[in-house]
């Protein structure tokens, strides 16, 4: 029978020598040249899309010359960042194998971990079953619940006011929209030690991930759940002074809804004293995710482990 598993801090447990956090530093590196690539070779339709929302409210409708910059610029940002996805899933994979080798293995090869080897494509390829599990649970959840959104509509039809869109959303849209999140999280759970488990085995093993977690789902829903519980508290303390600054503005454009309000919202959402609350709150959230990130990589890694001493799995030697 499985022992407890004592997996939500297993990343913080101590080792002979300190490698997460120097290779972190390196990762950061990387992932800050790779969005610099991306945001140098953006920059136009950056700065475009800025000015756009910036002045909103000020005109009641854009020209049609407008319209086609922006949805061309749009077009164009989806393109060069699904392009993007590739080099930064090959990075994070190649960090979060760093984490993990380290972890399981104790090894540190190349740059503080930091390589590119088969152990690192077999991650990589896991990101890409998560991408497609990702999309094919969403598409199939919003198929199930389209037709119970559109059934719902009638109360909010009858009564087309601000006020019962509001409630309309937050009562019948937003719960349909995160039932998606159930099958997402169960097996997210399931398979969540699949990058793990191939490192452990030097295989890719996606599908052994099941047999990994077997028996053990509540103890690893729950140390995911503490890590975002922590996340999300840290979050929602950073976005705090940016949340009491816009209010009043946002108020009032329910309250008093006019263009006057409209301007002074979008004005005070992009003056200096929001971006930089934004810029605080985004780098706590940033910071945050990244620990988090980290911490489940330990999670994911103790799963691994606990099934190789229970048996259930076993390193690959052909």
């Amino acid at each position: 029978m499985a022992g407890p598993l004592k997996a939500t801090f297993f990343t913080l447990q101590r080792r002979d020598r300190a490698v997460l956090l120097p290779v972190t530093l390196v990762f950061l590196v990387i992932m800050a040249v790779i969005i610099g690539a991306f945001v140098a070779l953006n920059w136009g339709a950056l700065v475009h899309m800025f000015q756009l929302f910036s002045t909103a409210g000020a005109n009641e409708t854009m020209s049609e010359e407008e319209t086609a910059r922006m949805v061309f610029g749009m077009f164009g940002f989806i393109g060069m960042a699904f392009l993007f996805m590739f080099p930064i899933y090959l990075a994070v994979a190649a960090y979060e194998t760093a984490c993990l080798r380290w972890m399981i293995r104790g090894e540190t090869p190349g740059l503080l971990g930091l390589t590119i080897d088969n152990d690192v494509w077999r991650v990589y390829g896991v990101y890409w079953c998560w991408f497609i599990a990702q999309f094919v649970v969403s598409f199939a959840m919003s198929i199930l619940t389209m037709p119970l959104v559109f059934m719902m509509m009638g109360e909010m039809m009858r009564d087309p006011s601000p006020e019962a869109m509001m409630r309309w959303q937050l009562t019948v849209q937003l719960p349909l929209s995160l039932l998606q999140y159930l099958p997402l999280i169960f097996i997210g759970v399931r398979f969540g030690p699949a990058a793990a488990t191939s490192v452990l085995r030097k295989r890719f093993a996606f599908l052994d991930a099941w047999k990994v977690t077997e028996g053990r789902f509540w103890p690893l829903l729950g140390s995911f759940a503490t890590l975002w519980a922590i996340w999300t508290v840290l979050t929602i303390g950073a976005s705090i002074p940016l949340t009491l600054h816009l209010w009043p503005y946002f108020g009032s454009i329910w309250t008093e809804p006019s263009d006057e309000t409209m301007r002074n919202y979008f004005t005070a959402a992009f003056g200096m004293r929001a971006l930089a609350l934004g810029a605080l709150a985004y780098g706590v959230m940033l910071v945050a995710g990244l620990w988090v990130a980290v911490m489940q990589y330990g999670v994911n890694a103790r799963a691994a482990i606990a099934a190789q001493e229970d048996g259930k799995i076993q390193i690959y030697t052909g």
